[in-house]
């Protein structure tokens, strides 16, 4: 099979010749510039440098790179729009195009300024929006896209994730937007319906230009706390779920692809919710988090309706393990997640910069090794 093949197997739970691999290329797969400039020191390579995304340090990860992790996966990424310009200050802050503020604190770039925090119904009506649809945001993607699509085998994922909680609590900023859920929820779903709107508008002409070639697009919202849910669950249900559920809608009335979600920390009482909301597709199962450590479990319970993508305890065994016990990790995943297709492998989120390289090349070394159907249950 090729990548293609391979990967909409797994999405449609079907066994193909062996466990799709994805990395290096999303906001939810990608390698930290440092632990991709330790990784080419380590193979002995070289790379200018690149970073696609600024908040998180996101290194674009070369093809040849990509290639020697034996990746099936290569992303399609709409652009900003034309009014805007990343202009960094003296003090290493830049506004982002929503006017959220960043600033450089070691590893990361992390929000100091929110444009609306303390605001109100009218408020958060009155705040000027990017434009969506600005043409210059799909300049030359669908060109991109069909060219990868008629000329490799890749499985070609849509890069640009919907986020109905990440967006809005980084334009009033955490803690208030936490209050404003309890005390004025008003507040929030008006502003949660102003970012779903601007999503779906995003969505059409994104669709448009490349929704024949696409296997998956991606949502982005944390509901996980390491130990429990980021908020109460019916206030999940009531407030986001109808929402979602708009929104893949939307989604699949427009093109043939699969959703997946991304949400970090213990989001097993959730999978239910992303069930009815017609998600297809669970990243990261944060294998360290609370009740996400029994791949079996998840498998039984939820894999005929979900497909798992990951489940590696990046926090743990990642960073700080041996080489052995990297691959023991992703044997013991792939024995429980894989059989009966719908399972995808990754890291467990984002590469660190302080994962070694050799983990980094064990740990898709082995999904590729042992990641070959039929899977043997008894792997380690």
């Amino acid at each position: 099979m090729n990548s293609r093949e391979r990967f909409r197997k797994s999405l449609n739970h079907e066994e193909p010749d062996r466990v799709p691999i994805d990395a290096g290329q999303d906001v939810h797969n990608g390698l930290h510039e440092i632990a991709y400039r330790n990784l080419l020191k380590y193979l002995g390579d070289t790379d200018e440098i690149s970073i696609y995304d600024k908040m998180q340090h996101l290194a674009s990860v070369k093809e040849s790179i990509l290639n020697r992790l034996n990746v099936d996966t290569r992303y399609i990424w709409a652009g900003e729009s034309s009014t805007y310009r990343r202009v960094v200050q003296n003090d290493s802050s830049w506004a982002d195009e929503w006017g959220v503020v960043r600033k450089n604190f070691g590893l990361y770039d992390e929000a100091v300024y929110h444009p609306l925090k303390g605001c109100s119904i009218k408020d958060v009506m009155n705040y000027k929006f990017p434009d969506p649809v600005d043409s210059k945001r799909f300049e030359g993607i669908r060109e991109k896209a069909k060219h990868l699509y008629e000329t490799t085998g890749y499985a070609l994922i849509g890069g640009n994730p919907a986020t109905l909680n990440y967006l809005p609590s980084e334009l009033i900023g955490f803690q208030e937007y936490m209050e404003k859920l309890m005390i004025e929820p008003e507040v929030i779903e008006c502003l949660t319906d102003r970012v779903l709107e601007w999503t779906m508008m995003f969505f059409e002409r994104y669709l448009d230009e490349i929704g024949e070639y696409i296997e998956m697009v991606w949502m982005g919202d944390d509901w996980g706390t390491q130990n429990a849910p980021i908020i109460d669950p019916s206030v999940f249900e009531e407030i986001f779920v109808p929402r979602y559920k708009k929104f893949t809608g939307f989604v699949k009335s427009k093109a043939d692809v699969k959703i997946a979600i991304h949400s970090c920390g213990s989001v097993r009482w959730a999978m239910p919710h992303f069930i009815e909301a017609g998600i297809d597709v669970v990243h990261p199962l944060q294998g360290d988090a609370y009740e996400m450590d029994n791949p079996a479990e998840l498998k039984e319970k939820f894999g005929k309706k979900l497909v798992f993508y990951s489940n590696i305890r990046n926090q743990s065994v990642l960073v700080n393990g041996t080489a052995e016990e990297v691959q023991n990790e992703a044997r013991i995943k792939i024995a429980n997640l894989a059989p009966g297709g719908g399972y995808i492998f990754s890291a467990g989120h984002n590469i660190q910069a302080d994962v070694p390289p050799q983990n980094i090349l064990k740990l898709y070394e082995t999904a590729f090794k042992f990641g070959k159907y039929p899977i043997k249950k008894n792997l380690v």
